[in-house]
């Protein structure tokens, strides 16, 4: 029996070498680290005494680079992001922005269509730099591997220690064949996880009306929070290509954007660039909607010259 127990032991501790060593090969995988990457400014430190802090999702992350322009702001946007994380994200940071600051809301086309994702893994790059009290699914097993041990999230990460290791992530110079076929994709995949017919009759959107009534109810609080904090909040509509704009009715996005924002904010600035036409070009974009470095030297200028005019500030 004794013997039985130490072999069992000994197989636990090889066990546990042979994960450990796994995951250390993992984690240094370029396929781990272009999950990770987005996160990093987190991770480093939040910046003080900032004049301007954006909200977002992929949208706002490949589209805002407040460097370029040489103004002290920070994103918040590190990938696919909720309205619920937006707020988590900007209750924790916003006491970064001085007094007389600026909050940038920023809202993509169907913005309004989700409050939070339904998988609790999407929660999974918060692990890093939030408190578990600021994670409302965390759990102990989660963030084990989540954040210490990332190879136990699926097996096929084995895998990719040795095969299909990724590549480091590049932004690319699309094709008008690829920003069309993956404009196609974008737009299959919203109809899928908001269960739309299509994105053309508005009438597709209207099981979602309750969704809607809660988001714009929850942008409408951090609005408020964010004037009780002295701070002026300005919403805005990034830029898409034409490529995919032209795959969505004007018709259906009024009625998912423009028509609450018209009805519940507009005592807001609200800077709309969906439809721009200094910003159509597919070459802009990495896919249909993602800027890419070419885009986002064009678009930078333009949104602080148009924030700064929509708050009456030109020297902020």
């Amino acid at each position: 029996m004794a013997e039985a127990v130490m072999y069992l032991l000994v197989g636990l501790v090889l066990l546990c070498f042979v994960l450990f060593v796994l995951n250390a090969i993992y984690i240094r995988t370029p396929y781990y680290q272009n999950q990770v990457r987005p996160i990093k400014k987190f991770q480093d430190g939040v910046p003080d005494n900032l004049d301007i802090m954006n909200t977002g999702s992929n949208y706002a992350y490949f589209a805002i680079d407040w460097t370029l322009i040489d103004v002290a702001g920070f994103s918040l946007a590190s990938g696919s992001q909720s309205l619920a994380w937006d707020e988590r994200l900007w209750k924790k940071y916003r006491s970064r922005v001085k007094k007389g600051g600026l909050a940038l809301f920023v809202l993509a086309d169907l913005v309004f269509l989700l409050s939070e994702y339904p998988s609790a893994k999407s929660d999974r790059r918060y692990y890093f730099f939030m408190k578990p009290e600021e994670i409302p699914r965390y759990t102990c097993w989660r963030a084990l591997r989540y954040r210490y041990l990332p190879i136990l999230e699926n097996w096929r990460n084995v895998i990719h220690c040795v095969y299909h290791r990724g590549e480091q992530f590049v932004e690319q110079s699309p094709s008008l064949t690829y920003t069309e076929r993956v404009s196609d994709a974008r737009i299959a995949g919203w109809k899928r996880e908001f269960g739309l017919l299509d994105l053309q009759c508005c009438e597709s959107a209207d099981h979602l009306h309750g969704v809607i009534e809660r988001t714009t109810s929850l942008l409408r609080r951090m609005v408020n929070e964010t004037r009780a904090f002295e701070l002026c909040p300005v919403l805005m509509i990034p830029p898409v290509s034409a490529v995919l704009s032209r795959k969505i009715s004007s018709e259906f996005v009024d009625a998912v954007l423009y028509r609450p924002l018209r009805e519940q904010f507009s005592d807001v600035p609200l800077l709309d660039y969906m439809s721009d036409e200094r910003f159509q070009d597919y070459r802009l974009y990495q896919n249909g909607d993602f800027m890419n470095a070419e885009g986002r030297s064009l678009f930078m200028p333009v949104l602080w010259h148009d924030i700064q005019c929509s708050v009456g500030k030109k020297n902020i």
